[in-house]
């Protein structure tokens, strides 16, 4: 791993756990997206990190708690062809998953999809047998697309890692305004949370995304035990 990504992962835990749960994580400061992903001008290039973290209480808005920890992961815009632009996800050189942690499924793995904006929705397609990817949390019943228009028919609120939606068996389209993430600080995402698996026992999953700043959090969460885990771009 680079001097860069540790520091950031390091201090991204460390400030976390050092501020009250009612403080900003970190000072917001500005920052450039020219070299991350970017939906609305996906190019050959581009590369977005993304760093891990447990979380549990879901259900509780108002006590929802999450850590981060050493692993991030690396969405990396490096093709493209007459199906969309090719991406391949890998952790990072230094990740805890690829020695004796078991944070990450298929540590060793790199897996390579398509992305592509198909007027104004964000596509994911496979290369392979099926679509493979730790980054994006897909439920059985996903096809892979994200709508990138403005979602402002219902606000979403979001505290800790968890939503002021509680927690149903269907799927949800809105916006989160002002939304803090490490040092970063988004004006309007899209929020979409898809708990079509719950009914069948499995897992709930919530995406903040949009056109101009690409994928900024996926999570899933066991409604259950109100654990989980996800993933954070990091600055």
């Amino acid at each position: 791993m680079r001097l860069l990504q540790l520091i950031n992962v390091f201090v991204a835990f460390f400030v976390f756990n050092s501020c009250s749960k009612d403080e900003p994580i970190l000072i917001i400061e500005s920052e450039t997206f020219n070299d991350r992903i970017q939906f609305d001008n996906l190019a050959i290039g581009q590369q977005s990190e993304y760093v891990f973290f447990i979380g549990e209480n879901y259900e509780n808005s108002t006590a929802s708690d999450y850590t981060y920890l050493t692993d991030t992961l690396i969405l990396e815009v490096f093709d493209q062809d007459e199906n969309g632009w090719l991406v391949r996800e890998y952790l990072a050189a230094g990740s805890a998953s690829l020695s004796s942690a078991a944070n990450v499924a298929f540590p060793d793995a790199v897996m390579v999809y398509y992305l592509q904006n198909d007027g104004g929705e964000l596509k994911l397609t496979t290369k392979q047998d099926r679509l493979m990817t730790r980054l994006f949390q897909i439920t059985s019943e996903s096809n892979g697309t994200y709508e990138l228009m403005a979602m402002n028919q219902m606000e979403i609120k979001i505290k800790g890692w968890s939503t002021n939606q509680a927690l149903f068996s269907g799927i949800l389209n809105g916006y989160t305004e002002n939304y803090r993430q490490l040092n970063l600080e988004f004006d309007e995402l899209d929020v979409l949370i898809d708990n079509r698996d719950v009914k069948l026992g499995g897992p709930g999953t919530t995406h903040l995304y949009s056109e101009k700043f690409g994928l900024v959090r996926a999570i899933s969460y066991n409604a259950s035990t109100g654990r989980g885990f996800g993933w954070d771009l990091l600055p």
